[in-house]
């Protein structure tokens, strides 16, 4: 009794201000999007047309390929028409799940006009995206279009200028064209606040392209709706607990989260000291609500439908090619691409010293039938082209540890500095929850995790930095070095995309991405296969069972999850985890990854590749359509 009143008591908004003061803010908002797509939805003939054959195309090519097109000069093959297809499948997108918060389709219009009347008179590209239709996550600052974040205090303030990954792809042909949503503040840094979904005061949730009335996943959730739904080419997001793998697993797309760590050399100067700590990827220009927290850095990252695209977004975010544009971003010689890494890997001319390490289940929580799953048929198609596997001891990561840890070090202030932002804005009882959890249904870990949650003095904080070296220095002597693997395989979470509304006592199970973070790995996500009942119905797994360590009832939250049934064909990916400044090996890895997997026996599906979702809604569409004639 007391579990199902905590379940309905977080779906209360609370604030301490009138409802006027946030509402009012976020039906502007809603208005001010509603306007912006009906201007384009005015060109009927354009927009509200179905899906031609060539749009369809267009839609089912990855952005190597395009570019290709467009430098060829096939029949109607120009930034324009690429644009134009992008333009409609994310209003379709955005209609079934809510995906996008600042359109900037007309501006984005302007931008592919240039584009081709520039490549008419002089022959050449603009760059290794030219053409290429770019969605953001809300939190990348335009010039001119707000950064909410899901905040009404950030309303009506434009950014001034954009960031610097945004001009990085304008100089590179690309064509950024909309923002997507996040959860309330992006309050990923808040493990309390921690959302699994992708929801905000202003413009609402966002639902999974697969299954209405589940969860995309969060932070970076609407990026990945919109990408697998087919409405953007490809995409920035961030991640700073698993907010780049987490939607890519729960939405079915790929991702890459970059390291963040400063590079040690005994010649760094104070200048390039900091600018080394801007990681590979430049970081400038975000909005956040965690001014001055620098305990666990988030990091940027690219998102994508397949992963070649994943790779090129790569390496015109990692690649500098000339002083003055170095000098112009902040970058340092680190930035370059390597080349020399990821070509024999991709080649196979290191395959027989590649070893990857897996586990199917960590040792706070058991994972789902269908995440495990992903794992073993990954392991095994690897096997079956002969790269060497071995299962790791999965208690040498001690994932309780990282998680207490992680929130240790994230409330250093009590989350003073995150709260302060959310205003007169409406929040969830998550911290009454969190009370209760730990005074009436006595649930250890929990409350483990909330006494690491309470502020922190200066000597109590040099203790917990103290602790998480020693972590790190424990897992990645344990993975890199004792066992020598080249990568680890592993679910990304112990489940698949949860109902939206339903995460507020699970925010826990991001352990498995989160500590990746604190140990800052380089990660790669891959969507590897969905739920199938056929096969996941076969082990008792189905669902997240209790901790290993057995905990208390709320974190006893299986019968709380949908069954196997409910989440039949959710998407299902896996973790590619790699050490320190290793982006071109993971790449490559996973690179190698797809490869085995799309050689596997014709009982196995082949990964998904762009156009997948869009062609089967259209053929379902064409369908449904031909039999109400």
């Amino acid at each position: 009794m007391i579990a199902l009143l905590l379940h309905l008591l977080q779906f209360l908004p609370v604030s301490l201000h009138p409802r006027s003061l946030w509402d009012n803010a976020a039906t502007l908002k809603q208005r001010e999007r509603t306007i912006r797509l009906a201007a384009i939805l005015k060109h009927q003939d354009t927009f509200s047309s179905n899906l031609d054959e060539f749009e369809l195309t267009v839609l089912s090519t990855p952005a190597h390929e395009i570019v290709a097109r467009i430098g060829v000069q096939r029949p109607n093959w120009n930034a324009k028409n690429v644009l134009k297809a992008f333009i409609k499948a994310a209003i379709r997108a955005h209609v079934e799940t809510n995906c996008l918060t600042e359109v900037m389709f007309e501006e984005a219009l302007e931008r592919a006009d240039q584009l081709d009347q520039e490549f008419a008179a002089t022959g050449r590209l603009r760059g290794r995206l030219h053409g290429i239709p770019v969605s953001l996550k809300d939190q990348v600052n335009v010039k001119g279009f707000d950064s909410t974040i899901g905040l009404t205090e950030f309303v009506n303030q434009p950014a001034e200028e954009n960031a610097p990954v945004v001009d990085r792809l304008i100089e590179e042909g690309a064509i950024p064209f909309t923002k997507t949503n996040v959860p309330q503040a992006y309050v990923t840094s808040l493990p309390w606040l921690f959302s699994l979904e992708c929801s905000n005061p202003i413009f609402g949730a966002t639902h999974n392209p697969y299954k209405r009335g589940f969860s995309c996943g969060g932070s970076s959730g609407g990026e990945a709706a919109l990408l697998a739904s087919d409405g953007s080419c490809m995409g920035i997001g961030s991640d700073i607990a698993g907010s780049l793998r987490i939607p890519a697993h729960y939405s079915g797309c790929y991702s890459l989260k970059p390291v963040r760590e400063i590079q040690e050399s005994a010649n760094l100067t104070f200048v390039t000291h900091l600018l080394n700590n801007l990681g590979r990827f430049v970081q400038d220009g975000l909005r956040d609500c965690d001014d001055g927290y620098t305990e666990i850095l988030g990091v940027i990252g690219p998102m994508a439908r397949c992963w070649e695209d994943l790779v090129l977004l790569s390496q015109v975010m990692l690649h500098k090619p000339d002083p003055t544009t170095s000098r112009k971003f902040g970058l340092i010689p680190l930035e370059d691409f390597r080349y020399e890494i990821f070509d024999p890997l991709v080649a196979g001319d290191t395959r027989p010293s590649l070893k990857f390490g897996f586990f199917t289940s960590d040792d706070l929580i058991e994972a789902s039938s269908p995440c495990q799953r992903a794992v073993r048929e990954t392991v095994e198609a690897l096997k079956l082209d002969g790269y060497d596997c071995m299962e790791i001891d999965v208690s040498r990561l001690d994932v309780l540890e990282g998680l207490i840890i992680y929130v240790g070090l994230s409330s250093a202030d009590g989350y003073q500095t995150g709260l302060s932002h959310v205003g007169s804005d409406p929040i969830w009882l998550r911290w009454i929850v969190c009370g209760v959890t730990r005074h009436l249904l006595r649930d250890e870990i929990m409350a483990k995790l909330i006494e690491a949650s309470r502020a922190k003095n200066t000597t109590e904080l040099q203790k917990w930095r103290v602790r998480k070296d020693a972590y790190c220095l424990k897992v990645r002597s344990y993975l890199w070095e004792e066992l020598g693997l080249d990568a680890l395989i592993c679910p990304t979470q112990a489940v698949t995309a949860i109902p939206i509304g339903s995460s507020w006592n699970k925010s826990f199970i991001a352990e498995s991405t989160l500590i990746w973070n604190l140990v800052d790995s380089t990660v790669g996500h891959i969507p590897i296969t969905r739920v199938n009942v056929q096969k996941d119905l076969v082990s008792s797994g189905a669902g997240l069972k209790k901790s290993l360590r057995q905990p208390g009832e709320v974190s006893q939250v299986k019968a709380l999850l949908p069954s196997v049934e409910q989440s039949e064909g959710l998407p299902v990916g896996i973790q590619m985890v790699c050490g320190l400044w290793e982006e071109e090996k993971t790449l490559a890895l996973m690179g190698i990854v797809v490869k085995s997997w799309n050689s596997r026996p014709i009982q196995t599906a082949p990964l998904s590749r762009p156009g997948d979702f869009i062609l089967k809604k259209h053929r379902l569409n064409l369908g449904a359509t031909n039999s109400n004639q």
